[in-house]
């Protein structure tokens, strides 16, 4: 029997495999902490996305419409006189006021309207 009588000693220093303490590799581990920040973000983009859908209209968006269509009109007029430009121009207005109610929708729909009219004048 002959046997080593030494004491076998953990290494000091570094281990010389390069796993850390809880089993992951430093690579590992910043690739599983960079996937959950990911698929958290996708969560909060997809429920934001979610929410704004649902909850039809917004101010914003009507006041794009509107925006777009005062600047449509405004060339529409430098170009053309069409009495088609008046009705436009009243629908927008009208698109303003319903802006200043709240009602997003019926504004978004002024505004649509009142650019179709600018387009259809200027064909």
């Amino acid at each position: 029997m002959t046997g080593t009588w030494a004491v076998k000693r953990k290494p000091v220093g570094n281990p010389p495999y390069p796993a850390l303490r809880s089993g992951w590799t430093r690579e590992a581990k910043a690739a599983h902490r960079l996937s959950t920040c990911l698929a958290a973000v996708g969560c909060v983009l997809g429920i934001v996305t979610m929410s704004s859908v649902l909850t039809g209209p917004s101010v914003g968006g009507a006041l794009v419409a509107i925006r777009v269509t005062q600047q449509e009109l405004s060339l529409a007029k430098r170009i053309i006189r069409d009495p088609l430009l008046n009705e436009a121009e009243s629908l927008l207005v009208l698109a303003r006021s319903q802006l200043k109610d709240r009602r997003y929708e019926e504004s978004i729909v002024a505004a649509r309207e009142a650019y179709q009219k600018v387009m259809d004048s200027s064909r």
